[in-house]
């Protein structure tokens, strides 16, 4: 009965250890970005918890072990989880306000949200060893047994969490829930303990078991087509991307990872040669007279490289949360930074928190391979956006997805979102013009604005010959081709910090 009772503690534990850890992600990232100093800082805090915990749980074995003890070491961490919601929401705006580095800020609160429930749960799988071992010449079995029932278990929560909870509750919902059930188990198993179990009585046999967990990860290669006279110039792995620079007889192209994120003619540098880029610049047809444009996300520098040629006096601020794609624009696609260009190596949206300018234009154009970092697409984000704009500001982002079916959902919950904002979304999804279906994945280019009155696309259209100087899609009846007026379906949810299920969006 104990020895049941026990590898059902094992296993509950360390499948809410390593939930825990997925979620924490989701904890830390519109605060400190989603970069690779996140994900090493939890990592980092748990296996250090874990170091900790085992140690710790191995000395309080040996000093009057019971069952009932290895449940006041389940119930304080649960504890402590349950009311973490309630907290690390100020603790990380402290954090990010004094902003340690972006190397120390996750790490301190990581360590501040997580080391200490991962000691205790790193002590529940040696205690519960000495409480199983009956003889010293069954300790290695029971060791090896209840070890295999905790990694079991972390597989179970990783893959739950990650799958499943994170898609279908919110980020507080589920360390509630984690918590919640650590203090339910202590609390329905402690009677047990209080009838005085004995911790040395001998154990069920255990029947054999044949458990085959096949793991098919089968990675279909997109590699990009092998054009004649293609070199490759560049290729590195920074800590965001792996970035690769290709050149054929008329261009240059930077790709992360398979996904193609930039080229440049190389007759014509400064030129728009991707459809999208085009695309994006509507945002001036909606504002001629800006004076300020904040872009989040660089490339090789298209859309700030041409901007800053044809309106030399407007003030430009890039936030590259990469410095590595920095110094490639820089080398590879002839980014020249000066007085109104000007490129910072930040998160966008904690530069957007920070800064006390106010902007004319917010363009939105940031992806690690072909995903958005989901804490530049929620509420609160386009709510921080909002106050940083001028009174006549507008937000422009590029969404790769479809506008219907289930390839639309990103689409259309980026969509949804900024409606609780701003009065007016205008949609042109940017092969409209080559009468694709809606269904087609591509690039949505959405601007929102403050205006009440709509523009009328025929109006649209004219501000944009008016501006003309090679911005815009060329002839200038595609856009009025591209602009999707229609109803979209109201069949996704409004993205929050708390509840943003991108992945499960971009891939349905």
């Amino acid at each position: 009965m104990v020895r049941l009772l026990l590898n059902i503690v094992v296993f509950v534990s360390g499948a809410v250890l390593m939930a825990l850890e997925i979620v924490g992600s989701r904890v830390l990232a519109p605060y400190f970005g989603s970069s690779i100093f996140v994900w090493g800082s939890l990592i980092s805090v748990v296996l250090a918890a874990l170091s900790v915990g085992y140690y710790w749980g191995g000395w309080l074995s040996e000093r009057s072990p019971s069952f009932g003890r290895l449940l006041v070491l389940l119930l304080i961490p649960g504890a402590l989880i349950f009311f973490l919601p309630f907290v690390y929401p100020s603790v990380n705006n402290s954090i990010a306000e004094t902003d340690f580095g972006s190397r120390l800020n996750p790490l301190i609160a990581s360590m501040i949200f997580f080391l200490l429930p991962g000691i205790f749960l790193g002590t529940i799988s040696p205690y519960a060893i000495r409480l199983a071992a009956t003889t010293l010449t069954s300790v290695g079995s029971t060791a090896g047994t209840l070890y295999a029932l905790s990694t079991c278990g972390s597989i179970f929560g990783t893959l739950l969490t990650a799958f499943y909870l994170i898609p279908v509750l919110g980020v507080s919902n589920i360390i509630h829930s984690l918590g919640g059930t650590l203090v339910l188990l202590a609390l329905l198993l402690w009677p047990l303990a209080r009838l005085g179990l004995d911790p040395v009585e001998k154990p069920a046999k255990i029947a054999k078991r044949a458990t085959a967990l096949l793991i098919l990860a089968a990675s279909a290669s997109l590699t990009p087509p092998l054009w004649a006279n293609v070199k490759i110039l560049l290729q590195k792995d920074s800590f965001y991307h792996r970035i690769r620079v290709e050149e054929d007889d008329e261009a240059r192209y930077l790709y992360f990872d398979r996904t193609l994120q930039s080229a440049m003619n190389l007759d014509n540098t400064t030129a728009l040669r991707l459809i999208y880029s085009r695309y994006t610049s509507l945002g001036l047809a909606f504002r001629p007279d800006a004076k300020k444009v904040f872009i989040i996300g660089l490339g090789g520098g298209s859309i700030p490289k041409k901007y800053n040629k044809e309106f030399p006096s407007l003030e430009i601020d890039v936030a590259e949360i990469d410095p590595e794609v920095i110094e490639v624009a820089r080398k590879y696609f002839f980014l020249k930074e000066g007085k109104n260009l000007r490129v910072h190596a930040q998160d966008g949206r904690l530069f957007l928190t920070r800064t006390q300018q106010r902007y004319d234009m917010i363009l939105l154009d940031a992806y690690y391979t072909d995903a958005i970092p989901f804490h530049l697409t929620t509420r609160e984000f386009f709510q921080i956006a909002e106050r940083k704009l001028t009174p006549n500001g507008i937000v422009v982002a590029n969404i790769i997805g479809a506008v219907n079916g289930p390839g639309g959902k990103i689409t259309r919950s980026v969509v949804k979102t900024l409606r609780g904002i701003f009065p007016q979304i205008y949609l042109f999804p940017t092969r409209g013009s080559l009468g694709l279906s809606l269904d087609t994945i591509q690039n949505v280019i959405v601007v929102a604005t403050r205006e009440k009155q709509r523009l009328d696309i025929r109006e649209i259209v004219k501000r944009a010959g008016a501006v003309g100087r090679d911005l815009f899609p060329n002839p200038m009846r595609d856009i009025q081709a591209s602009y999707h007026e229609g109803k979209l379906a109201d069949d996704v949810p409004v993205l929050t910090d708390d509840y943003a299920p991108t992945d499960n969006l971009l891939h349905p």
